[in-house]
Formats: C-alpha cells, structure tokens, sequence
C-alpha cells in the first residue's frame, strides 16, 4: 500500500531508488536513497551540464536496450524530434564523456526530487540479486519454523526423557 500510494502521490512507478553506482557523485553517492517525481511535461526538463549556471535535472530512465535496467544521469541537451516529441542526451556528473545513446521521452521514468536518505539504499541493493532474496526467505522460513515447532519438539523430547526415567526406576 505504501508504495503503490507513493507511487501515485508523485505519479511514477517507481518514486523511490537505490543510487547503484558512482556514475552522479558528489550529488548522488552509490547507496543513496532517492526520491523521484513523474513528469507530465517532458519539454519542461531542464537541461544543461553540471557546471552550467542552470545544471540540467537529473532524470531517471530506463537504460537503453533494457526495460529492467535504470539510469539516474543528468540531461544536458534536448532534441527536438520535429514530431512534438523529445529526446535527450545524458551525462553522468563523474563520467569523463557524454553518454553515447540519446534518451528517448517514453523511456523517462521521472525527475530525480533533490531529496536523498545517504546509505539506506545500501541494503536495497544489497538485497537485490535473486539468490540473496533466497537465502533471506530461506533464513526467514527456518526461523518461523522454529518458532511454531520448538515449544511442540522441547515437550516431546520433554515426554520421551520422562518415559526413559520412568524405565529404569
């Protein structure tokens, strides 16, 4: 429920992020936790360099060639498609060059919010591969079970131990 809300209440689907690399840094750290707003006004993206007396917003989108994959990068120059559409070229704050692709408006995910939690995305990410997911459920699911069949397991070990005395008296 929290996340669909959240989702809602900032109109994207996926209004929080785990920053995965160091790719924005000193803005965005890898670990930081991100807050990210949808954007009904793709031309209202601002765009320029970091350095630029106006830097460009930091968008959030998927990577080229992946639906699975996000990029977090600031856009620094918009094309006009001449169809009424936009794309836009990216660059990573820490990157040496401008990314090679050109960001198409459907790919945009939403706007980075300017508001971060620094290390907590740290477990999200952490968390993330399948077989981490496993071992955690896994872990999760041997606790639980202790704990429903541990009082049952201590009285029965409890009544043989008794039997057991009861025999040799």
């Amino acid at each position: 429920v929290f996340w669909f809300g959240t989702g809602f209440v900032f109109k994207t689907e996926h209004p929080i992020l785990a920053v995965a690399s160091g790719s924005m840094e000193p803005v965005l750290y890898k670990g930081d936790l991100i807050l990210i707003e949808g954007i009904e006004n793709i031309s209202g993206i601002q765009v320029g360099t970091k350095d630029s007396v106006t830097p460009g917003d930091i968008i959030v989108f998927d990577e080229p060639g992946s639906s699975t994959e996000l990029i977090i990068h600031r856009a620094v120059t918009r094309i006009d498609n001449g169809d009424g559409t936009y794309s836009f070229k990216t660059w990573g704050d820490n990157n040496s060059f401008q990314d090679w692709w050109e960001v198409d408006e459907t790919a945009i995910v939403g706007r980075y919010l300017g508001i971060k939690i620094p290390w907590v995305g740290e477990f999200v990410l952490f968390i993330q591969p399948f077989e981490v997911k496993l071992a955690f459920f896994v872990l999760l699911a041997g606790i639980l079970l202790l704990v429903e069949l541990g009082p049952t397991l201590k009285k029965k070990i409890s009544n043989e131990e008794e039997s057991q005395e009861s025999l040799y008296k």
